[in-house]
């Protein structure tokens, strides 16, 4: 009936009734907008966060690296300088093997000392004390035999 007395206003009840949902769209719209900024806020500020971290870490391995560095030449140095005191002591033991290593293990042999104690107390070679106990020993082929006979049996 008031279709028939109005004919504008089946269409005009349509336009409000579309107006009307078009303005709750753009309202959820708006709040979608609205939502989706602060989560790409959110994002932001995790990665400047995260951008952060990674320079700090960054860094902290480029210190690592560097110490690392630092360290392996300092072994270097130390391997060397720990080369070059084996070198010394040993050129210093030699020079007290002439002054006194070889005169002393002979004293030993003559005090009757057992060919192992010989070895270790003057830092010979088995070599060294068998030349000795050879040379110096109180019957020397027959007990340096007899001795090193009974060390081998020992060490087994």
């Amino acid at each position: 009936m008031l279709t028939n007395e109005h004919p504008l206003f089946g269409l005009v009840l349509f336009l409000l009734a579309f107006t009307f949902i078009a303005i709750i769209v753009a309202v959820f719209a708006l709040i979608a907008a609205a939502k989706l900024r602060r989560q790409i806020k959110d994002l932001n500020d995790n990665f400047q966060r995260q951008n952060t971290s990674l320079l700090s870490l960054h860094g902290a391995m480029k210190v690592i690296a560097e110490d690392v560095i630092q360290h392996s030449q300092k072994q270097t140095a130390f391997a060397r300088t720990l080369e070059r005191l084996t070198d010394e002591h040993s050129e210093m033991r030699l020079r007290e093997v002439d002054s006194g290593l070889y005169p002393q293990a002979i004293q030993m042999i003559y005090d009757g000392r057992r060919r192992e104690e010989v070895r270790k107390l003057c830092a010979l070679t088995e070599s060294e004390v068998d030349l000795l106990f050879s040379l110096h020993g109180q019957g020397a082929s027959t007990s340096s035999a007899t001795e090193l006979e009974t060390e081998t049996l020992l060490q087994r």
